[in-house]
């Protein structure tokens, strides 16, 4: 039986150095998440959270989703790199892995939505504000009305813009920051205001 709290053969480390390589402008950042990251990112998430994952990489927060107590049968995860998907399949039996676009939220099946949270590992800051709106409209359109979306980035401000919060009638909050994480990570939460 596998033990999806602990990454699957090979390291996640590995994998993602292979893809950087590979197309270094598809992973986004320059080491893969630490479990300080994920444990920030699962804050408050437990076994009834319905959560959509952006972006699963190598898994590390996704792991630190099931860590929390996340339930895979509660969790989706998009990702669109074919490596990183098996990786994903493999280590997370159970849970919804798909070969899906988060600039296309709205399409996903039906049965995702009224999700609890939407945790995001993608690189916001090297996408355009057109990208930060169908990203936002989607994972809205898909969570409760109490639901939030959780983002982190490497800079200490939130990545979506005031106007794209202003346009979908959305507060930012700053939640903390993971100094542990290479390079350190700061973490915001975005709700309806």
């Amino acid at each position: 039986m596998t033990d999806i709290t602990k990454p699957a053969r090979g390291t996640s480390v590995l994998r993602f150095i292979w893809q950087f390589l590979r197309n270094p402008r598809s992973v986004g950042a320059i080491a893969p998440s630490g479990n300080a990251l994920a444990r920030a990112m699962a804050k408050g998430l437990g076994a009834q959270s319905h959560v959509l994952e952006l972006g699963g990489g190598t898994g590390t927060l996704t792991r630190g989703l099931v860590k929390g107590g996340v339930l895979p049968a509660h969790l989706t995860v998009i990702e669109m790199n074919p490596d990183f998907i098996r990786s994903l399949t493999a280590q997370f039996p159970g849970a919804r892995i798909a070969d899906h676009s988060a600039f296309e939220i709205e399409t996903l099946p039906a049965e995702v939505r009224d999700l609890d949270a939407v945790i995001s590992g993608l690189p916001l800051v090297n996408m355009s504000r057109d990208n930060h709106r169908a990203i936002m409209r989607g994972a809205f359109a898909r969570l409760k009305p109490e639901g939030f979306y959780r983002q982190f980035t490497y800079r200490p401000r939130c990545p979506v813009g005031e106007d794209v919060l202003a346009e979908f009638g959305l507060k930012a909050s700053y939640e903390g920051m993971a100094l542990r994480n290479i390079p350190p990570a700061f973490v915001y939460r975005i709700e309806r205001a």
